[in-house]
């Protein structure tokens, strides 16, 4: 059985990167994509990839900065190996459909690019650059990223080994830093890659995969130019796939619409997405198309340099894949297996070494060479002989040391012959099948004793995977005419509801885990602090009965309430409530209450005693992602005046935590639904707040919207946190003209048209300005220091106001390094009796993460009219 490590190696690799794309049905979050299926299309397509030798590796910076129709001509259109590498998982964006921010966020939106990337045709890899948010400057994104972020670009470069690099964001010298940085490190990660010099750290120093080429074929760097006048070699995106119906830009915009956090369905029909699209040689070369579509040639197309000519062989083998395919569109399986059969047997003749450093460098690459060839060609061959495999777990979450069944069933075409072997399970190290059973139809029920975690210590090239690797896998050896060719699948859990059904991957979790009630609370320091509940959630994984006690472990001076002893009798939860005393005087600071549950040995079993503190929840927008975090209690002790009796009304439309965030401070906040907005009485709220885009993402806001300003008038306060350009700057939602981002004068002919980067202060550190200090806004009930703005995360806020009517009065001012000084993040006119208030500040990040001086200023806001 391999070990994990080496099936990891595997997988990362070019050759298992071709079985994993063709042969092996990925277990998905998203509803199937066009060609990700078993059928004729699949079958052709898997036939005609074995006839193409080039790799393409396009580089992008962020999920949905990749051209999808380009993706999906060169993989489907001119059948080529395609790899999308996307530097960072866009976790430093916002999110359209739930609460998840940060890390949480990247973990959707990596599931979001997986599902595109199948719709595409190709695959998928990351660095572990993060995603800051918006940078302003490439200086500032490489200063961020590192070195770590290159070397983990020659990983992959090394492993899938292009012979074609798409620069995403080649030549782009404005907008994000993200953009430019991208476009500058592809380049130069192409050049280390082949440089013997530069080494990887963590690798092997004989590991064949991660080894640089030397002399062989250069690669060769392609510019995409996506702007209103490409200029290079034109894509024919709009052709009409034969095998699909649809075009390659219609294939790649249904897959681009898996980006749902990003709210790309709204902008499918952009004129963006319909442009023309071209190619061009970063070294100025003229491009010849025929690079992007390599037909079988010399045994090993990355060596033989000058020899282009087909080898007989070769032609022999692409005469077998044509007979194959021809054999295929006239629904002949046996005919199809037969021809793909002769094509893997010729590729057999040739002998090769195993691929290791101790042999010459162009005998390697020529046994890379034939093993991509030969993986190719038994993908397609799995589709003719409709070999397939399902492989279902009764559960998903595995705990180790105990035992799970898999079901393996197998199917093929009836009309194809050949020894057909037992199925089989690969598993980690240090796991083992304990019991086989046939059951009805010729399946196998595995059972499998779980061992140690292999992702305990995961090795650098773990972190370039969309995802883990699965932990089982399901493999079925095929002899067919005196050629042995397999199939692979993971197993998965099937997890079925009323309304959807989900393939769920294995995994390892521990035997208990936690959830915490609240995640975070918020002591007044100049409050004589109370005692308060902390409820907590346990949930057994484990399947046998165990004795445990739950309990909290609280800081120096604090009292948590006595540990409580349970008993589970198998999986399960069980509930507990335990009240925390905080010292009579607090300090301000920041304080974890810790959650544990605690197991006593038991020999019997050979459990040590163990304690269990992590918290594993499904995330609210992905239920079938589980998020593991420490299970905790954060609580944030700081020193904020809130007026009694402040009740506050919230349209949100990003399920945004801030109503959350306000309540723990004892504000009464209530969420407006469409229904209340048009016809709620609403003069009991001191104040109404618009969440962030909701003039975007929320249509019966704008017909709601002189009900605002009215209650406004009548005495009420109204607080607009930021809203997008596009959305605002079209309609006139405030009560006196003021824009994001105004028209641009037009261009002088001849020059190019002038790009306005969007308000935003993308440092979180710049230096504040109090334009008037002693605003009541910025002084009651709260005096607002220098100090409240310490301590803010990723930004200080986005989509200012640049242009606005002097009846509004500007509070602050604040800039990043070497710009003007913006005065749009926090302006405020009166209406009649109330307060109309807009706010670029990022208080949706702010407040989550327990910062005080954002609570205090929010409050203020809250209670302007008060003030007034």
């Amino acid at each position: 059985m391999n070990s994990y490590f080496q099936r990891l190696a595997i997988l990362v690799s070019i050759a298992c990167g071709v079985t994993a794309l063709l042969a092996v049905p990925a277990p998905g979050q998203f509803p199937p994509a066009p060609g990700t299926g078993p059928g004729l299309p699949e079958t052709v397509e898997a036939i005609e990839k074995a006839r193409v030798t080039t790799r393409i590796l396009y580089v992008t910076a962020h999920p949905d900065d990749e051209s999808g129709a380009v993706l999906t001509y060169l993989a489907r259109g001119l059948h080529a190996d395609v790899a999308l590498l996307s530097l960072t998982r866009g976790e430093g964006g916002q999110n359209d459909l739930g609460p998840e921010q940060a890390p949480q966020l990247g973990l959707i939106r990596t599931q979001e690019l997986l599902a595109a990337t199948r719709g595409y045709g190709g695959r998928l890899y990351f660095t572990r650059a993060k995603d800051f948010g918006f940078s302003k400057t490439p200086e500032e994104t490489e200063r961020v990223w590192g070195d770590q972020v290159v070397e983990d670009m020659v990983r992959v470069i090394r492993s899938f080994r292009p012979t074609v690099v798409i620069n995403g964001w080649g030549g782009v010298h404005g907008g994000h830093g993200h953009h430019q940085a991208a476009g500058l490190l592809t380049p130069k990660a192409v050049q280390l890659a082949a440089d013997a010099s530069f080494k990887l750290h963590g690798s092997p120093q004989e590991d064949p995969d991660s080894a640089p080429w030397g002399d062989r074929k250069p690669v060769v760097v392609l510019d995409l130019d996506r702007s209103e006048s490409p200029k290079g070699y034109m894509l024919p995106l709009d052709e009409i796939s034969s095998l699909y119906g649809k075009s390659w830009r219609e294939i790649g915009l249904d897959a681009f619409a898996n980006h749902r956090t990003q709210g790309i369905t709204g902008f499918l029909g952009s004129p963006f997405l319909r442009r023309a699209v071209a190619l061009q040689r970063e070294d100025g070369g003229q491009l010849d198309p025929a690079l992007l579509a390599q037909p079988l040639g010399p045994l090993d197309e990355d060596y033989e340099i000058g020899n282009m000519g087909v080898d007989p062989l070769m032609r022999t083998v692409d005469a077998a894949l044509v007979a194959a395919r021809d054999a295929a569109l006239r629904l002949d399986w046996k005919a199809a297996a037969d021809s793909l059969v002769a094509a893997g047997r010729k590729i057999n003749e040739v002998p090769v070494p195993s691929n290791s450093n101790r042999v010459p460098a162009p005998v390697a690459s020529l046994a890379r060479s034939l093993k991509r060839k030969r993986e190719k060609i038994d993908a397609a061959l799995a589709f003719a002989t409709g070999l397939r495999l399902d492989a279902l777990a009764d559960r998903s979450e595995l705990v180790s040391g105990e035992t799970f069944t898999v079901r393996v069933d197998t199917h093929r075409r009836g009309e194809i012959t050949g020894d057909f072997k037992k199925p089989a399970l690969i598993l980690p190290s240090d796991w083992s099948v304990t019991n086989e059973e046939p059951q009805t139809g010729g399946a196998i029920r595995f059972t499998v004793s779980a061992g140690p975690n292999p992702l305990r210590t995961p090795p650098p090239a773990a972190a370039l995977l969309a995802e883990p690797p699965p932990l089982v896998i399901a493999s079925q050896e095929a002899v067919i005419d005196g050629y042995t060719f397999a199939v692979t699948v993971p197993a998965v859990q099937l997890r079925a509801t009323s309304t959807r059904a989900d393939r769920v991957p294995l995994r390892i979790v521990p035997a208990y885990t936690l959830a915490v009630e609240p995640k975070q609370a918020i002591e007044i320091a100049a409050k004589r602090s109370k005692p308060f509940d902390v409820l907590l959630r346990m949930h057994s994984y484990a399947t046998q009965p165990t004795e445990v006690r739950a309990g909290l472990t609280a800081p120096r001076g604090w009292k948590a309430g006595a540990a409580v002893a349970l008993k589970f009798d198998g999986a399960g939860d069980h509930y507990a409530r335990l009240t925390v005393t905080p010292p009579q005087r607090l300090a301000k600071g920041n304080f974890k209450i810790a959650a544990y549950v605690e197991r006593p040995a038991n020999r019997a079993r050979g459990e040590k005693a163990e304690k269990f503190t992590t918290s594993l929840e499904p995330l609210p927008t992905l239920p079938t992602q589980l998020w593991s975090e420490p299970a905790l209690c954060a609580v944030h002790v700081f020193d904020v005046i809130v007026p009694e009796n402040l009740r506050v009304a919230y349209v949100t439309a990003e399920s945004e935590p801030v109503p959350e965030a306000l309540q723990r401070l004892g504000i009464h906040v209530e969420l407006l639904d469409a229904v209340a907005m048009a016809f709620r009485d609403l003069s009991p709220f001191n104040a109404i707040v618009i969440g962030v885009r909701a003039y975007e993402l929320r249509p019966e806001l704008a017909g709601a919207n002189q009900r605002l300003l009215d209650y406004v008038s009548r005495g009420g306060t109204l607080v607009v946190q930021y809203q997008r350009e596009f959305a605002w700057d079209k309609l006139q939602y405030a009560p006196y003209p003021a824009l994001i981002s105004p028209p641009l004068p037009p261009a002088k002919e001849g020059t190019p048209p002038v790009v306005r980067p969007l308000p935003r202060i993308t440092d979180e550190n710049s230096p504040v300005k109090f334009l008037k200090p002693n605003d009541p806004l910025l002084s009651q009930p709260n005096k607002i220091t220098q100090d409240d703005f310490k301590g803010w995360m990723q930004e200080r806020g986005l989509y200012f106001w640049t242009e606005f009517d002097p009846k509004y009065t500007p509070l602050l001012g604040m800039h990043d390094p070497g710009e003007p000084e913006l005065n749009g993040g926090l302006v405020y006119t009166h209406i009649g009796k109330g307060t109309y208030i807009y706010t670029g500040l990022a208080f949706f990040r702010q407040l989550p993460e327990g910062v005080p001086g954002a609570y205090r200023l929010f409050v203020n806001l809250l209670s302007a009219s008060r003030s007034h």
